[in-house]
């Protein structure tokens, strides 16, 4: 008998519908799988086959022929198990269905239904397709309603699953399951877990709590520029002696940026789904992400089997913060080029390709050089002759280029971090910065640093005057095409906050300070 469901998977950030054919045949007893499955989705096979007979039906010994259409479109993950197994209770009629449902999960060997990720884009595309009524895992109800108005089912096992499809509900029909002999605690059950499984009780923990901004003493400049970064979008980079306070700084920035609106936070809901993360509520926080220095070229980028998206997409519309930039690897380091200019990064695998969202600003923090010391006081840098101007060349001329802001954070005097009035707090900065982003929304719909040409000309407004001083200053400190730009892009930024309506010299002036030879003394001359 041939029985047929609806159940989606994960195609890069997009939910595909997928139509599950399941043709039970009498011949010798086989169980394949045709229509591009991955390696994941082939051991589907062990896992229903298992998941059928401890959850009291009867696995049948026939020809059971696995079609997932449409056929050209690669499949991969778990979650097409549930309705694998469904379709084999319906095709042996075990099973009869009341109405059309859509199924998605992953099934244990016991029959235990578990929760996949992606869980929200794959219901968003099921809702597009017109499906009304969806049997989820228990545990991702939360996540799939944020897909919209949809009648969600959680089912906690295979029978629950296929009572409700029988029009009960969950549980409401006892079985007689086989013996089943428990060595290990419920996942959820173990000490500090919660209800969840611990790798995901772990993910849905609070955020950890950021500093505030008046934390930071001594370093008025670097506030400065971290607002004027903050305001605009812009990429800043952070050059200073180990202990100046560099990675504190950075560390405030989630303290400081406004909320995400509707359709941002939507978009951040779904990345977090497909990267694994519980989610019960859309994310309203800017993302912040600051990955370890060894991090791969493929976890930075995305890719992988399931191409998963990588810290660039996990960071879109947020902060990307890499401390100790040198210290990432060359190829990790050149892959950021593209997204910075295009906001988005595309990825290639066999048989599948996908564009990831990737428009993050990006902060990031450096010693200047591998001791740390050069440029603070006479003789304290211990490095050999030409070793710290090998360390800064590691970032290269292209990249240099992409960062606006560029400041040198001296070391604090001891008499500074103790004495005086504290500064201001994060509170008040984050006030300025959600009124300068403001204007810049009201004016063009995006951040300073993401216009160019005519309306970024329009938007500077400049005089004759100040035409003359932005030649000046991009001839006197040897700007390119694109460093003249993103000049003219911080300055309006600078206005912005000001709140004046066009860029003057003193705007312009300031501007240049954070990409001048002089913002970043720390380095060495050939890493200007």
């Amino acid at each position: 008998m041939l029985a047929t469901v609806l159940s989606a998977t994960l195609h890069g950030l997009d939910g595909r519908v997928i139509r599950v054919e399941v043709d039970v045949a009498p011949g010798l007893p086989g169980f394949s799988i045709v229509g591009l499955a991955d390696a994941a989705l082939q051991e589907a096979r062990e896992r229903v086959r298992g998941a059928i007979r401890n959850s009291g039906f009867a696995f049948p010994p026939r020809r059971i022929t696995v079609n997932l259409a449409p056929a050209d479109l690669r499949k991969g993950g778990a979650a097409l198990d549930l309705a694998i197994a469904v379709a084999i209770l319906l095709g042996s009629e075990q099973l009869r269905a009341t109405g059309r449902w859509a199924l998605i999960g992953e099934l244990s060997l016991g029959g235990e239904l578990r929760t996949v990720p992606g869980l929200l884009p794959m219901v968003a595309a099921l809702a597009r397709r017109g499906v009304r009524r969806v049997v989820v895992p228990a545990e991702g109800v939360a996540e799939a309603r944020l897909a919209g108005q949809l009648e969600l089912a959680g089912a906690a096992t295979l029978r629950e699953a296929a009572d409700l499809l029988r029009g009960g509900r969950a549980g409401g029909q006892a079985s007689s399951r086989p013996v089943r002999i428990e060595l290990v605690a419920p996942a959820g059950d173990g000490p500090g877990t919660g209800a969840e499984p611990p790798d995901r009780a772990a993910l849905a923990q609070p955020e950890a709590g950021w500093p505030d901004l008046a934390e930071v003493r001594g370093q008025l400049e670097a506030r400065r520029a971290l607002e004027i970064a903050l305001a605009g979008g812009h990429g800043l980079l952070l050059v200073g002696p180990p202990g100046s306070g560099k990675t504190l700084l950075a560390r405030t920035i989630p303290t400081l940026l406004p909320p995400l609106d509707e359709r941002e936070a939507l978009k951040a809901t779904v990345v977090r789904s497909v990267a694994g993360e519980a989610v019960t509520e859309l994310v309203r926080q800017r993302p912040f992400r600051a990955p370890h220095h060894t991090i791969s070229y493929a976890a930075m980028v995305g890719g992988g089997p399931r191409l998963s998206p990588g810290e660039v997409t996990r960071a879109h519309d947020g902060v990307l913060f890499l401390d100790e930039l040198p210290e990432f690897s060359r190829d990790v380091l050149e892959a950021l080029r593209e997204p910075l200019e295009e906001g988005q990064v595309a990825i290639s695998r066999v048989g599948r390709t996908t564009t990831f969202p990737a428009r993050f600003q990006l902060v990031a923090a450096m010693n200047p050089c591998p001791c740390g010391q050069a440029g603070t006081e006479p003789g304290a840098c211990r490095c050999p002759s030409g070793v710290a101007e090998r360390y800064a060349s590691r970032i290269s001329g292209p990249l240099r280029d992409r960062i606006d802001l560029w400041l040198t954070m001296p070391r604090v005097r001891p008499a500074a971090l103790v004495r005086g009035a504290p500064p201001e707090g994060s509170a008040c900065v984050a006030r300025r910065i959600a009124a300068a982003r403001t204007r810049q929304l009201e004016r063009y719909g995006t951040l300073n640093a993401r216009i160019e040409g005519r309306r970024l000309r329009g938007a500077c407004a400049l005089s004759a005057a100040t035409e003359a001083v932005i030649v000046e200053l991009a001839e006197r400190t040897a700007l390119s095409a694109r460093g003249t730009t993103r000049l003219l892009r911080v300055a309006r930024t600078i206005a912005d906050l000001a709140g004046d309506g066009a860029v003057e010299r003193e705007h312009l002036e300031e501007a240049a300070r954070f990409r001048s030879p002089g913002a970043a003394a720390g380095l060495p001359a050939r890493a200007r």
